[in-house]
Parts: structure tokens; sequence; C-alpha cells
């Protein structure tokens, strides 16, 4: 019998400035069944080539952070993981599940740890806050880094603007988009960022598109990635082009997500798909909305 059922939003970080601080979340949902056990164990219903089914699951290790954070005892739990977000494309899916887990054993535990700890816990089991944060929280997040732990601020986004995704069919490792970052960022990079960042937020907070048009360019990560994403630069800038305010790598990529008023998004996802194929790359365009609810659990 299944005790509980967790529900986890996708996520898109970065948006072009806010590197490893901002994320949005989206409604390509993963979902567990969790149901005591006698050992640890993972069931993948569906596509999930690659997913660990043991004690290395991202599930099972945010599961187990939780528990030892809370001080406790988490017994052994059967999981059934079934999930729409695809894997490798920077589109959150280690985030999702990390905070699955985190959740699901807070909730078995009686709830001893409060959101900003699950937040800490999931951030240190991921590496970074962004897209724990979104998945967490929901809606858009803004993760900022303390020597306590972070702390993630949630921001309503503009109802009339849709977010137009394009989806490469090959993955690429994390590992890979992150080890081609120089450790040091020049002082006139830097200041790019930073204001840049701010007028992001600006935009979203406001609604005003024509001031993010200008705010999603980024210096810190995606000049250096785009090697790894040919088509980058095409795809952003023919979204642009069919009306999109702006665009950006999702994540560490593949992905590309660029945000577009609602009557201009079918266009604006044909345009980046015709981009792609014109560059060689096989890949499917989704147009949706981001979705408000973060992480939920509901006991069967």
């Amino acid at each position: 019998m299944t005790e509980l059922r967790v529900r986890v939003p996708a996520s898109s970080a970065n948006l072009g400035p806010g590197f490893d601080s901002f994320a949005i979340a989206l409604p390509l949902l993963a979902e567990y069944d969790v149901r005591p056990a006698r050992a640890w164990a993972v069931s993948i219903d569906g596509d999930g080539e690659g997913v660990p089914t043991g004690d290395d699951n991202l599930f099972v290790v945010g599961a187990r952070a939780a528990a030892k954070a809370a001080g406790a005892t988490l017994p052994p739990q059967h999981v059934t993981q079934r999930s729409a977000i695809p894997v490798g494309r920077g589109l959150g899916s280690s985030a999702a599940a990390i905070v699955g887990g985190v959740v699901a054993a807070n909730a078995l535990l009686g709830e001893p740890l409060d959101r900003r700890s699950l937040l800490r816990v999931a951030s240190e089991v991921e590496g970074h806050a962004d897209n724990v944060a979104a998945a967490l929280y929901g809606a858009f997040t803004v993760a900022v880094p303390d020597d306590a732990g972070p702390v993630a601020t949630r921001i309503a986004f503009p109802r009339a603007w849709r977010i137009c995704l394009l989806i490469p069919k090959e993955a690429l490792e994390t590992e890979t988009a992150r080890a081609v970052l120089s450790p040091n960022v020049s002082r006139a990079d830097a200041v790019f960022n930073l204001a840049h960042a701010a007028a992001l937020l600006a935009a979203v907070l406001r609604s005003d598109g024509a001031l993010l048009s200008i705010a999603m360019a980024d210096r810190l990560h995606q000049p250096a990635r785009a090697k790894l994403v040919p088509d980058l630069d095409d795809v952003v800038g023919a979204a642009r082009g069919a009306g999109a305010f702006g665009a950006a790598l999702s994540g560490a990529g593949p992905a590309i997500v660029a945000f577009a008023p609602a009557r201009l998004a079918a266009r604006v996802v044909a345009a980046m798909e015709e981009a792609a194929h014109d560059r060689g790359t096989s890949a499917r365009g989704r147009v949706v909305r981001v979705r408000a609810a973060g992480a939920q659990v509901r006991r069967a």
C-alpha cells in the first residue's frame, strides 16, 4: 500500500544572468509513490534509462540526508518513480529527485524540518540551490547564499507570459557543462551580470517585456557553454526574432528557454525548432506556463 505520493516540478535555472541563483518551476512533473519495505529500492515506471535503482538513487540520497539532518532514523521504503522530466537536458531532473526524497522523508518523520532546512539539505546534496529552490517552492525563485544555508524567495510570474522550451534529443552531462567554466571572472563581467540580474527581477515584478529583452544577457556561463550547445546563438536569435522577450540556456543545457507573450508563444517555439533543425539538432519545442506550486506531498 502506498503511504505517500510526492509530486515535484521540473525547473529551469540561471535564465541568463542569474547563475546558480534564479530558477522557475515548470509543469513537467516527477511523481514518487512511497511505501514501507524491508530494504530501500526504487522501481522506475516508464522511461528511466540510466536512473539508479539502489542506494545511489537521488531520491534515496535526499531522503537519508533529510533524516540525518533531523537526527532521526528513517525506515526503508520502496519508491515507484514516474517522471516526465527528461534527464540531462538542463531541466532539473536531479533536483526534482532530491527534493522528492527530502520532502518525503520529512513527511514520514512527522515534519521536523521547516522549509528553509529542507532547502539547505537539498542544496547540500545537489551542490547548488537554484533548481532545488524552484522545485521546492514553485513559481520564480531567487536562491541567496548564506553562512547558515541558502535562503530562497518566491516571486509570482506574470500570467500573460509563457515559457517556450526547446528540448534536444541528445543529453548533456552537467559535470561536462560545469567543467568548461572559468574559475575566475573579470570585474566588468561580474558588474554586467549583477546589473542584468537586477533588471531581470525588475522586469518580472513589473511584467515589463521590454526590460526583459535587455536583461537576459549573460557573461558568466553561456559564452563558455556555447561550444557544447552549438545552436544556442541561432536558437536564441530565432526566438527573439519571432517575438520572444528573451531566451537563454536552461540550466547547464542543452535545453533552451525563452519568455514570450502568450499570443506569440507558438510562433516562437516553431522558430526555435526550425533554427535547431537548420543546425542539424534534433529537438522538440513546448509551450508551458510557470508552475505556481512546488513539491507536494499527499498521504494515500
